[in-house]
């Protein structure tokens, strides 16, 4: 068997790698998931060269070839496939990936392409970057990345290196290249960017971070830092300073503020991830910027010095140990110190060679009286190799960095660029504290727009490799822990492993602790050990490397695990997560399992319930949308299709919650399933109501009745419920307050008796506007508040709409300011919940405050928000009383003409049932009409709308009625006395002083004669 860690041929049957220890893929496994960039290369006219060549020369020419090519790819860790004739294949990311595969595999291509040259061959080379699965026998890797990789190669020219766009952003800072016209390849349906490389910067990292990137945060580790300067300088006594942290927390810009504040010189190595003789290769760049060496190592010892200095560099140069070797380096500094302070710089010192490790704590310890301060950068990996370096002593410091708190993120992304605020709450919240994917990801977001925020390609390459360094055994509990999310708990991830392995698994969560990948965490899981991933990013990285059909297999596991461990107590919505997640990816390998589905519908519905229940419009459809996709056909998808179409309906989504009413009215009706019929039937005579009001009143009326018939003979409390929910609907339309408050609680005994809390709190809410504008005295209004909370003041939503009906209770008091603030609460609470359908509508009940309070332009605002998103709902019933309304701002605020049109629209898309709206619009037109002097119409058009007013239950708005009468007449010269006391008769009955003080104030214009009054 083949390691896929390190390609280590085992005996048939072996459990763990004789190289590495990793354990070893079952045979038929599926391997392992990750991204790698793959080099194509292929002999340019070989067919020409074979016609013009000896056989024997030619055999002796690809041999040297072929011999180049592998020389080449491995030497820059590649891992060579096959060489097929004249062609090549290499894999960068196998056996293991590291951050800078792409551009290892570009700088092989390149040096492939110019090593052949001298042989009298070309070449053209295709590189792609992307996701393929790994695994053993004579196929490395499969995926698209291949297919495209080998596609540029093809379409390459000679001598041309190819790269493609997902490899283009990992190689930008170290590469000059150039668009190529975007390529028409075989199997892809749509041209493929891609761009020619014209030339390798020189000593380029693999990720190059902004020199200039702003300081943020960090001011006690740079005191730390500036303490042990202090000490080799000020006391003449060497220092070891590191500094420690995952990659991108900012070691580098932390050690720049320190040199940008130090009088001192300055030496800089950084230590390679690959290649040949890198061990002394920070030291050779340290040489090269020192100049000429023989002139820097003056004194007694100094030709001893320079020779074992170049010894190091040249090792050809003479048998010199590593202890000669370490003498020679320390006395280079020592004499550069003497002259001036002197800080050493070394960077990356996690992948030095032992043999570095061991010159820098020679030199550390033995260098004498000189201001040196030895300053080193390295990742946590460092203390698997070099345990010693943690240990205490008197001029070491460590310096441990951690991410930065959230206000100096913030900072960070400011500087960066000017970002939208909720861009950058998005990429603080992603960043979480790291600087190096706060810069990324702004700068991502400054070449892709404000669309969604993406995680760069650099990032994702980082932490895949920081992943696939770790053992085997490490790479298996990691990726046990990213099934069940960023926070899992040790014994979850037992439960995933093999038996044999599950007893080593707290050690192996020790040490990816101390490898800063995890930390503990408070557990969610009574008696257990939880832990969290140090970001995101490495659960995903960790989780994208497990093959798709493992995936499946570790999800349904979980689940089994969490409900075995806390029965009843295991959150449905997590149950159906894992299950959900179990049967997709089985879907999509064509090996579905239908009780797998119906298992996860179960649970994602009794989720969707809950949080209807809790009236989390936004979670519902969610969840029930997710349940209805894994559900097979049978009853459980018929009712669910239900439960979705009132969740759409909820969050305003009406077009959607019709189809998804329709769906399962077919279904049901297909299926002989009277209750699931006539749920649907009585859905969509609702929408009717919303979207056609027309006529609506009367088929709801129709609808209602035969569903009750249905529910009482089958005692369907259930279908009952919302079939008299309908009822109180079409009473509603027609103004009917008394009979819709007996059919809401005909709907809410029925509900209680089906255990539906959602629809009780419905009903309960819905029952107040009779409350608000009914005849109910105010002081009665508010006692209504205190008793809805006392019996449902748990539920959020409840809370809010019981502050939101004090509001208009205290608004009719005079207070406005107070009734406002209650509005704009319970509006932000509808929000939250994502009941963008109340939350439309809700826009009416601060128009209702403002116009209380004559504030007219501000009440308008509201009104035009609420209108323009009935628009985009589709909503027409609603929508012709906003009209009204909007013509009542217009006209207050003297726009008559724009006032005439609104109630045009009102007059249009409103239903002739709609009493109320009938008569809002001719009482706003009889003033409008009344202001342009035609009087006797703007009189006919406001007696109209009083008698319609009347014929409602709605006394506030008969006083309305009144009191712009009233007004009408007092404009055309008529008798205004009379209505006018009508409407303050109706205020003072319903305690609305506000009203009342109108009323008064226009009687107290007319002469007493008019007004029978003193």
């Amino acid at each position: 068997m083949v390691c896929s860690r390190c390609a280590q041929e085992n005996p048939p049957g072996s459990r763990f790698c004789s190289a590495c220890g990793a354990t070893l893929a079952a045979e038929g496994a599926p391997g392992v998931r990750k991204t790698v960039t793959v080099v194509f290369c292929d002999l340019v006219g070989s067919t020409a060269l074979g016609e013009r060549s000896d056989p024997e020369v030619l055999r002796e020419l690809m041999a040297r070839y072929h011999a180049e090519l592998r020389a080449i790819l491995e030497r820059h860790g590649g891992t060579v496939e096959k060489f097929v004739g004249d062609a090549a294949m290499a894999v960068f990311g196998i056996p293991q990936v590291h951050e800078d595969d792409a551009l290892r595999a570009v700088r092989a291509a390149v040096e492939m392409r110019d090593a052949v040259a001298p042989l009298g061959l070309e070449v053209r080379i295709g590189v792609n970057t992307g996701e393929v699965v790994a695994g053993s026998g004579e196929t490395l890797v499969t995926g698209d990345a291949v297919n495209v990789a080998a596609r540029l190669e093809q379409a390459a020219g000679s001598g041309e290196v190819l790269i493609g766009e997902a490899t283009e952003p990992l190689v930008r800072e170290a590469v000059r290249r150039e668009p190529v016209e975007p390529l028409a390849l075989k199997g892809k349906s749509e041209p493929v960017p891609a761009y020619r490389v014209v030339e390798l910067l020189a000593e380029v990292p693999a990720f190059t971070r902004r020199v200039d990137a702003p300081f943020v945060g960090r001011e006690r580790e740079l005191a730390a830092l500036e303490v042990a300067l202090s000490a080799a300088v000020e006391g003449r006594e060497p220092q070891l300073a590191t500094i420690v942290g995952p990659p991108g927390i900012g070691k580098s810009r932390l050690a720049r503020e320190l040199l940008a504040r130090a009088d001192a010189r300055v030496l800089v190595g950084r230590c390679l991830s690959y290649g040949e003789g890198i061990t002394y290769w920070p030291l050779a760049e340290m040489v090269s910027q020192v100049g000429d060496l023989g002139a820097a190592v003056r004194g007694d010892d100094a030709e001893l010095t320079a020779f074992r200095i170049g010894a190091a560099l040249d090792p050809a140069g003479g048998a010199v140990s590593p202890e000669e070797i370490a003498w020679g380096f320390r006395k280079l500094f020592e004499r550069f110190a003497r002259e001036r302070p002197l800080i050493v710089v070394l960077d990356d010192i996690h992948w030095a060679e032992p043999a570095l490790l061991d010159l820098v704590e020679s030199v550390a310890a033995f260098a004498q009286d000189v201001p040196l301060l030895l300053l080193c950068m390295a990742r946590a990996e460092l203390f698997e190799t070099r345990p010693s370096w943690t240990a205490p002593r008197a001029n070491a410091t460590l310096v441990t960095l951690e991410p930065l708190a959230g206000a100096e993120t913030e900072s960070l992304v400011e500087q960066l660029g000017d970002v939208p605020e909720e861009t950058k709450a998005r990429i603080v919240e992603a960043a979480e504290g790291n600087p190096l994917f706060v810069e990324q990801l702004v700068a991502m977001r400054a070449e892709s727009g404000d669309g969604e925020l993406e995680i760069p390609p650099t990032l994702q390459a980082l932490l895949a490799a920081r992943i696939d360094r770790l053992a085997g055994e490490e790479r298996a509990v990691v990726a046990r822990g990213s099934v069940e999310g960023r926070l899992f708990h040790r014994s979850a991830v037992a439960e995933l492993l093999p038996e044999p392995e599950r007893a080593q698994v707290g050690s192996h969560l020790l040490t990816l602790v101390r490898k800063e990948l995890i930390r503990p965490d408070a557990a969610t899981v009574p008696g257990d050990d939880g832990f969290r991933f140090g970001h995101i990013l490495i659960r995903d990285a960790a989780y994208e490397a497990i093959p798709k059909r493992q995936r499946a297999d570790l999800h349904e596991r979980y689940a089994d695990w969490l409900a075995s461990r806390l029965a009843e107590q295991a959150p449905a919505e997590i149950l159906g997560y894992h299950l959900e997640q179990a049967y997709r990816y089985r879907a999509e390998l064509g090996i579905p399992d239908s009780s797998l589905g119906e298992r996860a519908a179960e649970r994602l519905a009794a989720a969707a319930r809950a949080a209807r229940n809790r009236q989390d419009a936004a979670a519902t459809v969610n969840l029930a949308g997710r349940a209805v996709e894994v559900a097979p056909p049978g009853p459980l998808q018929r009712k669910l299709l239900v439960e979705l179409g009132e969740g759409l309906h909820e969050v305003g989504e009406l077009e959607r919650a019709g189809e998804r009413f329709e769906e399962a009215l077919a279904v049901a009706r297909a299926d002989g399933d009277e209750h699931v019929e006539w749920l649907a039937r009585v859905w969509l005579a609702v929408l009717r109501i919303r979207r056609e009001p027309e006529g609506a009143a009367e088929l709801a009326f129709a609808e209602s009745e035969g569903a009750i018939a249905a529910g009482e003979a089958a005692a369907d409390h259930e279908l009952l419920a919302r079939a008299w929910r309908t009822t109180a609907e079409a009473h509603n339309l027609r103004g009917q307050a008394v009979q819709q408050a007996e059919a809401l609680e005909r709907a809410r005994e029925h509900a209680r008796a089906a255990g539906d809390l959602a629809l009780q709190v419905d009903c309960v809410m819905h029952s107040v506007p009779p409350i608000l504008f009914g005849d109910v005295p105010v002081g009665e209004g508010l006692r209504h508040v205190d008793r809805m909370l006392a019996e449902l003041g748990e539920i959020p939503a409840v809370q809010g709409f019981a502050l939101h009906v004090a509001g208009h209770m205290h608004a009719r008091e005079g207070r406005h300011g107070e009734a406002l603030e209650a509005i704009e609460e319970w509006r932000r609470t509808l929000r939250e919940l994502g009941l963008e359908a109340q939350l439309a509508t809700s826009g009416t009940c601060a128009w209702d405050v403002c116009s209380l309070a004559g504030d007219w332009a501000r009440g308008e605002e509201f009104l035009r928000e609420t209108y323009e998103e009935l628009v985009r709902m589709g909503e027409k019933s609603f929508r012709s009383t906003v009209a009204a309304q909007l013509g009542e701002a217009a006209l207050r605020q003297g726009r008559l003409e724009e006032a005439l049109r609104y109630t045009e629209v009102s007059e249009e898309i409103g239903s002739s049932d709609d009493h109320m709206n009938e008569a809002a619009w001719r009482a706003v037109r009889a003033q409008v009409l009344a202001g342009r002097g035609e009087h006797e119409a703007a009189v006919t058009l406001a007696r109209e709308a009083v008698e319609l007013a009347e014929g409602t239950d709605y006394l506030e708005f008969v006083a309305e009625a009144w009191l712009k009468l009233a007004e009408v007449l007092r404009a055309t010269g008529g008798d205004a006395g009379a209505p006018a006391s009508e409407a303050l008769a109706r205020y003072e009955r319903k305690g609305n002083l506000v009203g009342a003080a109108r009323a008064r104030a226009l009687l107290d214009e007319l002469p007493a004669e008019l007004t029978g009054r003193p």
